[in-house]
This record gives C-alpha cells, sequence and structure tokens, in this order.
C-alpha cells in the first residue's frame, strides 16, 4: 500500500445518525462488556472491538461506514454493506487497522455529531509519518483505558487462523464453533492463554477487562522466538489465498497489500512497516523507528522465499509488494500478493509487475 492515497468526496451527513450511542450497543456473546470500553481522556489506550478502521478524519467518513464505527464493531457487516460498489471498497478514507489488544496513543480528541473520536498513534505498525506509530482517527468507544494484567499460568500467544471465534463460556463454544455465535478475532490478534483442564481442545484466554474467552486451541500457538525461515513466511501467506483485497485492510477479513506482508512478519516476531514504500527502504538503511532493518537484493536471480517484493515506476516510487515464494515449474519466479480491490490473494507470477529490488528480513 502506497503512503497515500487520493480519496473521493464522500458523503458524511447521515452517518453518525446511524451509529448507536455506546450504551445502546448489546454485547455479543464472547465480547467483552462496552460498560467500560471507553478511552475517557486516558494517553495509553487499547483497541476494543476486533478489528478499528483507523480513519484520515471523521470528516471523511461516509454512510456506508457506520457498522465500523459500533462497539461490537461489525467488520464482514461493512465489507456486506461496500460490496456492491467497487468504489467504495477501494475508497475507504483510512490506510490502517487495529487488532483486538493493540496499543494506541492518544494525541487529541474531538467531538462530530455527538460521537467521541480519538486520534492516535498505533504501536507496533512502524512508518515515517510519526515515530510512535502509524497516525489516525478511531471512535473512542472502540477504545478502553482498561488493560489487566495478564494472570499467572498464562502465556501470550496470537491467533494463527485467519479468523478465530472467542465465546464467554466453554458451553457457548461447544454449541457454536466455528460457524456461529462468538466475536470473530483476527490472525494476529495476541491474548494471554492457558489450557483448560480435561479440554484438551480448548484454551481459555482473557479479554482487556480480564473476563475469560474459549477458543478452539488449534487457533493459537506462540510466537516464534528464534529460528523463522523464510519457508515459514510464504506458509504463512498461504493461509490467505482466495481472501478479498481490502484497501487498509490488516486483518484477516481482508488485506491490503503492505498489510499482507506486515502482518505475516508481525505474526512471526518480525516488525517490518505498514506501508509498501517504507518496507522497500527498510532494504536500505532506512527502517522507520520500531522495524526491523533488512537487506536490499536487487536482482530477481538472487531471491529467495520470503523476501518483500517492491513493484513501482522506481526504488523511490514503490507502489506495490509482494512475498517472493520460489520459482514454478515453468522456471518463473512466483510470488503471494493481495493484488488489488475486487481481486483476491493469490499466487502469481513476478513479470506481472514492474519488479524493483527486494527487502529481506530474514538473513539467508
Amino acid at each position: 500500500m502506497p503512503l497515500s492515497k487520493f480519496a473521493l468526496p464522500v458523503a458524511v451527513s447521515a452517518v453518525f445518525a446511524l451509529i448507536p450511542p455506546a450504551h445502546d450497543v448489546a454485547a455479543a456473546e464472547g465480547s467483552p462488556s462496552t460498560a467500560s470500553a471507553a478511552c475517557k481522556g486516558a494517553r495509553t489506550c487499547y483497541v476494543d472491538v476486533s478489528v478499528a478502521q483507523i480513519w484520515e478524519s471523521p470528516d471523511k467518513v461516509r454512510t456506508v461506514d457506520a457498522k465500523a464505527l459500533t462497539n461490537p464493531v461489525d467488520i464482514r457487516g461493512w465489507f456486506a454493506a461496500m460490496a456492491h460498489d467497487i468504489n467504495l471498497r477501494r475508497d475507504v478514507p483510512g490506510e490502517t487497522q487495529a487488532l483486538y489488544g493493540g496499543r494506541v496513543t492518544v494525541v487529541d480528541t474531538m467531538t462530530k455529531d455527538g460521537v467521541l473520536w480519538d486520534k492516535v498513534t498505533v504501536h507496533g505498525q512502524p512508518t515515517p509519518r510519526d515515530t510512535a506509530g502509524y497516525p489516525g482517527w478511531v471512535p473512542d468507544r472502540q477504545l478502553t483505558k482498561l488493560r489487566k494484567k495478564a494472570p499467572p499460568g498464562t502465556t501470550a500467544q496470537r491467533v494463527t487462523s485467519p479468523t478465530a471465534r472467542g465465546y464467554g463460556s466453554r458451553q457457548a463454544l461447544a454449541a457454536g464453533a466455528p460457524a456461529k455465535g462468538g466475536t470473530e478475532y483476527s490472525f494476529n490478534t495476541e491474548f494471554a492463554v492457558k489450557p483448560v483442564v480435561g479440554a484438551p481442545s480448548v484454551v481459555e484466554a482473557r479479554a482487556n477487562d480480564g473476563s475469560p474467552l474459549y477458543f478452539k486451541r488449534g487457533d493459537f500457538a506462540k510466537v516464534p522466538a528464534s529460528g523463522v525461515t523464510g519457508d515459514d513466511v510464504v506458509a504463512e501467506a498461504r493461509k490467505f489465498l482466495g481472501l478479498e483485497y481490502l484497501w487498509s485492510g490488516t486483518a484477516g477479513f481482508g488485506y491490503d497489500c503492505s498489510g499482507l506482508t506486515s502482518q505475516v512478519y508481525s505474526a512471526l516476531g518480525i516488525t517490518i512497516p505498514r506501508d509498501s514504500q517504507p518496507q522497500f527502504d527498510a532494504g536500505g538503511g532506512a527502517a522507520p523507528a520500531g522495524s526491523a532493518e533488512g537487506e536490499r537484493i536487487t536482482s530477481p536471480t538472487d531471491l529467495l522465499p520470503g523476501d518483500v517484493l517492491g513493484f513501482g515506476s522506481s526504488t523511490s516510487n514503490v507502489t506495490h509488494v509482494g512475498i517472493y515464494i520460489g520459482r514454478n515449474d515453468k522456471g518463473e519466479p512466483m510470488m503471494i500478493n493481495s493484488p488489488r480491490t475486487g481481486e483476491s490473494v493469490r499466487e502469481e507470477p513476478m513479470a506481472n509487475r514492474p519488479f524493483v529490488g527486494a527487502t529481506r528480513f530474514i538473513g539467508s
């Protein structure tokens, strides 16, 4: 994803009337209580919905975006509302998302038509725009200042399935998983997790407010401490083959090109820049604060699986990225990428795009 995007004018006059007040939004089974779900002036806060869209400005939010502004959030409902119009999906007025439990720093607030908004920097998404993290706006109701310390006996683990449903009780998990109910969380969402005695296929996770959530055991794994390989990167990326592109997407509901690459690396314990050009620049000694440094690869013949491929008109205008996977049986260099609005994550030849170099974040 490039660093900026021209957005078409959007209709905003009716959207705020469609957003229920925070106390009117009923918590879904498996969702933390919304009673304490407001940031309310705290400087350090945490995402309190499964996926929070980070908007360019409250003034640019459109009527069609109403389902993405609530707590609990309805991300799939938001996608469905945009499904009839490719322009709505291409011109989402924001450039990233943040996952449940992710830390943000609040730098400003404003009220728009009775809705409190927070200007934040999102930690864990390095960018040259701000050394603190990726900047943007989010409704205050989608954040919380409450983040209870992980209890003894838990370990930090992340969702490894494209999405996973968490339930407020073991009984609800047994009755509803995997098809319905609960709250659907994204790949790479981190929880404090512990096994459930007598139920080896179940784990207990902790929500922001400390309440328990129950998931299938197979949906979680610890972040590798070391030994990550390029083949690991490729294997993680292949989980999303067929997933529809979403501009700004950093979640298992829909990715843009650099959202896919950055989240795959993050899930393996390697933090790289959020956007395409900075991902490329990290291979040339210009990694933004908080990012891993990379190695510049200039020739396609030197590529290894897992390398982040850069495409564009020049090395200073990298507008797309993908993940190198090796050569096919015809000898063509291949990649996994999330191509563009209206298309899905796929494997395809590199030759389809103008290659300008690559960044290697994992040693050979």
